[in-house]
């Protein structure tokens, strides 16, 4: 039997494998070396992946495209959003200004509803029935406890002012007349309640308090302060003058506790140091009146006319009139240094006797009880008259009426006897 002869060997399983694993090695690198070259060509979005598909023709978007097109969406969902938001964030803002501008207008309504109730016949009557009674009721009470316990009187004056104090500050704001808040009786007023309650043993306050009494002993003739009980307004301008007149003498009549400390504190210095003491506690209130009135509030007072002392004096009154040509442009320094005279003239209230005090303070007290009296007499006077003339010539009207009526019925009568029958 021919022997077979052998097949040509071809390359032996191991070579092959050797042979493939050699050529994956050398593909590797190569790709290795491929894929690090086209990394620095393509932009951070590719992927080797993406690549490879590339190089073997598949048809799909690239993911650039796609990251564009996400990128987009995004822009275009956020720019929609912020439209419906700003739409929103208006129509919200114009719903709160058009509710708060109505609220507004209710509000201002309903001012006027009360100041016109206010203002009425009626309310005014009953109001100042309740002021007349209160204001009464008051002049009693001081006049029962200085007499049964001075020494405590300046717990009644404490509270009498505080309730005169705010009633002045809310009338005068309401009224836009808030600028008078910054006169020297309520400085003083504002100091005497210091004294009494904060610094008691101060004989620098206490020298203060007794020389402005010579001041307010003044103002209640010189501002005609009147006894007018129905009359808040009136009334109210005669509380912060004189009961601190009636608090400075019931102490020195008959004090307790550290408020004797702090009159033997003022009564043990010099006479220059007591007036000393006066003077620069006025001129602190001088110095901040003249600030804000003259200075840091002048435009806001001449652009809104704001009521204020020196325009009493300067325009209604005429004082600015009155001075020459040359001095109008001063009246402002003049105001303030005839205000300082005043202040001066009244020192003498700290160096008289007790009982030469207490005439002074009756004499201020009288004028203001006159003063009222004059009120109320020339009013009704000037009522009655009023009245009385309008009475007569009502009555002469009627009466010359009827007499004209009565002389065309005894014409027509006579016409109609004459008349042929």
């Amino acid at each position: 039997m021919d022997a077979m002869e052998p097949e040509p060997e071809g390359p032996s399983e191991g070579s092959v494998v050797g042979s493939m694993s050699v050529h994956s090695r050398e593909n590797s690198q190569d790709d290795a070396s491929d894929s690090g070259s086209e990394h620095l060509y393509n932009t951070d979005h590719e992927s080797d992946g993406e690549l490879e598909a590339i190089q073997r023709g598949v048809a799909r978007p690239p993911l650039v495209q796609k990251v564009e097109k996400l990128m987009t969406d995004l822009r275009q969902r956020q720019e929609r959003f912020k439209r419906r938001r700003d739409n929103l964030a208006q129509s919200v803002s114009r719903g709160i200004r058009k509710e708060f501008l109505q609220q507004q207008e209710r509000i201002v309504l309903r001012s006027k509803q009360m100041a016109k109730k206010l203002q009425s016949g009626r309310s005014r009557a009953w109001r100042h029935k309740w002021v007349f009674a209160l204001v009464e009721a008051d002049f009693v009470v001081t006049a029962f406890w200085l007499g049964k316990s001075p020494e405590t009187f300046y717990v009644y004056f404490t509270a009498q002012m505080a309730v005169v104090l705010l009633v002045k500050i809310f009338d005068y704001r309401f009224t836009a007349q808030h600028y008078f808040l910054l006169d020297f009786c309520f400085f003083s007023n504002a100091c005497t309640l210091t004294w009494l309650w904060l610094c008691p043993t101060s004989g620098w306050l206490f020298n203060a308090v007794e020389a402005f009494c010579g001041v307010l002993a003044i103002s209640v003739p010189l501002f005609r302060n009147s006894c007018v009980p129905h009359d808040f307004a009136r009334i109210s301008n005669a509380y912060v003058h004189y009961p601190q007149l009636l608090l400075v003498l019931s102490v020195l009549w008959s004090c307790e506790g550290d408020l004797c400390v702090g009159v033997e504190a003022g009564y043990s210095e010099r006479w220059s140091s007591r007036i000393f003491h006066a003077w620069s506690t006025y001129m602190t209130w001088a110095v901040v009146y003249a600030s804000v009135i003259f200075v840091f509030a002048k435009n806001r007072i001449e652009r809104k006319r704001r009521s204020t002392l020196y325009n009493y004096f300067a325009h209604e009154l005429g004082f600015t009139n009155m001075l020459p040509g040359w001095l109008r442009g001063y009246s402002a320094v003049l105001f303030m240094m005839g205000h300082q005279t005043l202040f001066l003239t009244g020192l003498w209230f700290i160096f008289v006797p007790f009982p030469v005090q207490v005439v002074a303070t009756l004499l201020a007290i009288i004028v203001f009880f006159h003063n009222g009296g004059r009120f109320y007499v020339d009013h009704f006077w000037k009522a009655h008259a009023r009245n009385t003339v309008l009475y007569l010539d009502a009555a002469n009207n009627i009466m010359t009426q009827a007499k004209d009526t009565g002389s065309h019925s005894s014409l027509e009568s006579r016409n109609t006897d004459d008349s042929p029958h």
